[in-house]
C-alpha cells in the first residue's frame, strides 16, 4: 500500500509539476525559423534590430535617430512601399527647448485598388527611450526590444504577406512614429496635421515592449472588441487576458495606440518580462530574444493573411461592435472568450452546480455543514497572511535594493523570481503541513477543507463578478475542482482529480507569472494570496486521488 501510495504521490506532482512550467514557459513549442522561406523568420527580425539598436536613438540623440528613420524609409522602399516622410518643427520639449521630430509612413496596396479600399494599420516608435535614472546611475536605452521588436516584426510580417499580394482584398499602412517616449508625440502629430493617413483604416495593431523576453501578450484592445476579438481566433499561440485591458486602463501608462483606440478599433501587443531591463543599457541587441520575436509573428502574420484576404474586412465599420468580451487563454488549451451574459450565465452554473455537489457531499455524510463552516475561517487566514506576508517581502527587498517601495513597479530587485519562487514553494510546503497534521486527527478533513477553499472561492468568485466581471482566474480552478468532486462519484471518475490539479496549475501559474511581470515583486502579495486558493484547492484534491482512485 505504502508503494502504491507514493506512485500516486509521483503522479500527480509529477502533473502539477508539468503544468507549472508549461504555464511558465507559456510558449515551449516555438521553433526558430532561421530559414529563407516565406514564413516569418525571428532571425531576419533579429538583423533589423542589430542594425537599429547600434546606438541610443532617442530625442536626445538627433543625428543617430536620422540614421535610424533612413534606414527604415530604405527598407520600406525594398518591399515596394509607398514611402513618406512626416516632419514636425517645434515641439515642446519637457527638457527645455523645441524638438524636431519625423514620422515614417508607407502604404501597401492591394492590386484592385479603390475609394472604397481598408487598411490596416501597422503602428510601432523607432525612438528609444531618453535618459533614465536607474539606482544610483543616468542610462540610455539602445531600444532593441522598445521598440526594435515593433520595428522588426513589421518589417517581417510586410514581408510575409507580400508573397501572397495578389490574393489582397484589403491593404497595409505601416506608421514608425517618433518621439513616443516623450509624451507620444509622433502619434499625437500625425493625428492633429495628417490624419489623411488614417484614411480607410478599420483596424490598428501597434507592436510595443515592456521588457526584453518571454510571451507577446495581446494585452489592451479598442473597447467593443467583439469583432476584434474574432480576428484573434485566427493567431496560434495566443496569450491574451480581457483583465489586462481594465488593469492598463487604470495604470499611468500610454502606447501610441491610446491616442487612437477611441475612434479606431484596434490591439495592443507586448513583451512584458524582464522589467529591469526595459528602458535601460541592457534593452541592447545582445538582450534580445528571437522566441518572443517569434511568437509576435505567430499571432500577427496569421491575422494578417486573414485580413488581406478576406471579403467581410473592407468594410469602415468591420471591427465595431458595442459588445464587449471576457477572454483568457490557458497555456496547451488555448483561448476561451464569452460574451458578458454568457460569463454570467457561466458563474451562476458554476455556482448552482457547487451548492449541488455540496448537497451530494453532504447527504452522504461525507463532510459536516458545521465542520464546513468553521473550516471556512483557514482559507480566510492563509489568504490574508499570503497577502501580508508577501508584501512585506516585497518592502523588504525594495529597501534593501535601494528602491523606494511601489506596489507595481519595483524594478530593479536582483533575483526577484528566486524570491516569488522561493516565497511561492514555502507556501505551497505550509499547505502540505497544515494538510497532513489535520488529516491524521480527522480522516474527513480532507472533503471539508476542500469545500471550504471551494466555498471561499465562490464567494470571492462573486465579489469579483459584481464589482469587475473578470474573476476567471479562481472561476475556472472552482469549476474544475467542483467537476472533479462530481465525477469523482462515478466508478472511475476519480482520475478527474488528476486532471483538475493539472488546469488549476496551468491557468494558475501563467496568470501568476504575468501578474508578477506586469507590477513586479511590490506585488507579490497578490500573487501568493491566489497562490494561497490554488494550493488549497490542489493540496485537498491530491489527498482524495491518492485516497480513492
Amino acid at each position: 500500500m505504502k508503494i502504491r501510495s507514493v506512485y500516486k504521490t509521483i503522479i500527480f506532482y509529477a502533473a502539477a509539476i508539468f503544468a507549472a512550467l508549461a504555464a511558465y514557459q507559456i510558449y515551449p513549442s516555438i521553433d526558430i525559423n532561421d530559414k529563407e522561406s516565406g514564413s516569418f523568420s525571428s532571425v531576419r527580425v533579429a538583423n533589423d534590430i542589430n542594425i537599429i539598436s547600434k546606438h541610443p536613438h532617442s530625442i536626445e540623440h538627433p543625428k543617430e535617430k536620422k540614421v535610424v528613420a533612413n534606414y527604415l524609409y530604405h527598407r520600406l522602399e525594398q518591399l515596394g512601399g509607398r514611402v513618406q516622410s512626416f516632419e514636425y518643427d517645434s515641439i515642446k520639449c519637457k527638457f527645455g527647448g523645441y524638438l524636431n521630430i519625423e514620422n515614417i509612413y508607407a502604404s501597401f496596396d492591394p492590386t484592385a485598388i479603390t475609394d472604397s479600399t481598408g487598411y490596416i494599420l501597422l503602428v510601432a516608435h523607432y525612438d528609444s527611450r531618453y535618459h533614465q535614472r536607474v539606482l544610483e546611475d543616468t542610462v540610455y536605452s539602445y531600444g532593441a526590444a522598445d521598440d526594435g521588436y515593433g520595428v522588426g516584426v513589421i518589417l517581417e510580417s510586410l514581408n510575409v504577406a507580400l508573397k501572397y499580394r495578389e490574393s489582397w482584398k484589403q491593404g497595409i499602412k505601416v506608421l514608425y512614429t517618433d518621439a513616443e517616449e516623450h509624451n507620444l508625440d509622433g502619434m499625437r502629430s500625425m493625428v492633429h496635421f495628417d490624419n489623411h493617413i488614417l484614411k480607410g483604416v478599420n483596424m490598428v495593431i501597434n507592436v510595443e515592449a515592456r521588457g526584453v523576453k518571454g510571451p507577446a501578450l495581446l494585452f489592451e484592445t479598442s473597447s467593443g472588441n467583439r469583432a476584434v476579438m474574432e480576428l484573434y481566433k485566427k493567431v496560434r499561440n495566443p496569450y491574451t487576458y480581457s483583465l489586462t485591458t481594465l488593469v492598463y486602463s487604470i495604470l499611468p501608462n500610454n502606447t501610441d495606440f491610446s491616442v487612437v483606440k477611441d475612434s479606431i478599433p484596434g490591439m495592443n501587443f507586448s513583451v512584458i518580462d524582464n522589467l529591469k531591463y526595459y528602458h535601460t543599457d541592457k534593452d541592447n541587441f545582445s538582450n534580445i530574444s528571437l522566441k518572443s520575436i517569434e511568437h509576435y509573428g505567430l499571432q500577427i502574420v496569421p491575422m494578417l493573411e486573414e485580413y488581406l484576404k478576406g471579403d467581410k474586412y473592407g468594410s469602415k465599420g468591420a471591427f465595431e461592435s458595442n459588445e464587449d468580451l471576457v477572454f483568457f487563454t490557458i497555456p496547451l488549451l488555448g483561448l476561451f472568450s464569452f460574451t458578458k451574459s454568457g460569463y454570467i450565465l457561466l458563474n451562476i452554473l458554476t455556482f448552482i452546480l457547487f451548492a449541488l455537489v455540496l448537497w451530494i457531499y453532504v447527504r452522504l455524510n461525507r463532510i459536516r455543514l458545521a465542520e464546513l463552516v468553521r473550516s471556512l475561517l483557514w482559507p480566510l487566514v492563509f489568504f490574508v497572511v499570503a497577502f501580508v506576508a508577501g508584501e512585506a517581502i516585497g518592502w523588504i527587498a525594495a529597501y534593501f535594493n535601494g528602491e523606494e517601495f511601489d506596489f507595481v513597479s519595483v524594478k530593479y530587485v536582483g533575483y526577484d523570481y528566486v524570491l516569488v519562487i522561493v516565497s511561492a514553494v514555502v507556501l505551497f510546503l505550509w499547505h502540505l503541513i497544515f494538510y497532513r497534521l489535520n488529516i491524521r486527527k480527522r480522516g474527513c478533513f480532507a472533503y471539508e477543507y476542500l469545500f471550504a477553499s471551494l466555498l471561499f472561492a465562490v464567494l470571492l468568485s462573486m465579489v469579483l463578478m459584481i464589482a469587475v466581471l473578470e474573476n476567471f482566474f479562481i472561476l475556472v480552478p472552482l469549476l474544475v475542482s467542483v467537476v472533479a468532486l462530481l465525477m469523482a462519484l462515478l466508478k472511475g471518475g476519480k482520475v478527474c482529480y488528476l486532471l483538475s490539479g493539472v488546469i488549476i496549475m496551468l491557468l494558475g501559474f501563467s496568470f501568476c507569472y504575468c501578474l508578477i511581470t506586469a507590477l513586479t515583486i511590490g506585488s507579490l502579495g497578490v500573487v501568493l494570496m491566489l497562490c494561497s486558493i490554488y494550493f488549497s484547492m490542489l493540496i485537498g484534491q491530491y489527498y482524495l486521488f491518492k485516497r480513492n482512485i
